[in-house]
């Protein structure tokens, strides 16, 4: 199971899952009834790993803020790059961890940072037996393609992005414009809305909808909807 948000503070979300079914909920204690055991939560900040240490902090008191609300064991990992993540001692964090959430920042520094690593077979992993979780940047590593770049490809043939229609990110509607002349599928999320990919079919869960957009075709989904993966193909 994996989830790509923006933000602990239910911003676009999305919610990728391997083969565990998930019910829909706005919060992240509900995802831990999808655990086999008790949750033990790492977050990273590396895709804000090339910005201030005042925004990393930011993403770090977050995370701490957050999860201490949930009262479940959590640990915040100062890694802000390829090597950091490396690390042995990450890697033997990750084996025991099965939540994992990486803050917004820089899609490219996330993926340059995670991709053919240690630490990127270690996350495959996580997918496998929990959640692996993500806000903005890493919701946009999900998909094959990136806006800018290639992603970690948990979605083939489809570039993910986050903050579809905020006017703080208006320049996301023109680029949705370019990118619909290439190849791939859109999968374009509004403000408070994620997905779950569960099998052969993706749900939508929020308040808002999540499009899919592919040259002259454009679909519209919103809370309780389920969307089949051919979609995307």
């Amino acid at each position: 199971m994996a989830t790509w948000r923006s933000g602990y503070a239910e911003v676009c979300k999305t919610l990728y899952t391997g083969s565990i079914p998930v019910v829909a909920s706005n919060n992240y204690d509900c995802y831990y009834r999808y655990l086999d055991d008790t949750p033990h939560v790492l977050t990273f900040a590396t895709a804000a790993g090339k910005e201030s240490d005042e925004r990393l902090s930011y993403w770090e008191n977050l995370a701490i803020e957050h999860f201490k609300n949930l009262n479940v064991s959590h640990t915040h990992i100062d890694a802000r790059n390829r090597e950091d993540l490396n690390q042995d001692s990450v890697i033997e964090k990750m084996k025991k961890s099965n939540f994992v959430f990486f803050s917004g920042g820089s899609p490219n520094h996330l993926y340059d940072s995670i991709h053919n690593s240690d630490f990127s077979t270690a996350l495959h992993d996580v997918e496998k037996r929990g959640i692996i979780s993500g806000c903005s940047a890493g919701a946009m590593i999900m998909g094959e393609k990136m806006i800018k770049g290639v992603g970690l490809n948990y979605l083939p043939n489809t570039i993910v992005i986050p903050h579809y229609g905020e006017s703080f990110y208006s320049w996301i509607s023109n680029t949705v414009k370019v990118l619909n002349r290439g190849k791939y599928k859109l999968l374009c999320l509004e403000k408070d809305t994620y997905f779950i990919k569960d099998g052969d079919q993706l749900s939508v869960l929020g308040k808002q909808n999540v499009h899919i957009i592919f040259k002259k075709e454009h679909h519209t989904f919103s809370d309780g909807d389920t969307i089949d993966l051919s979609l995307l193909q």
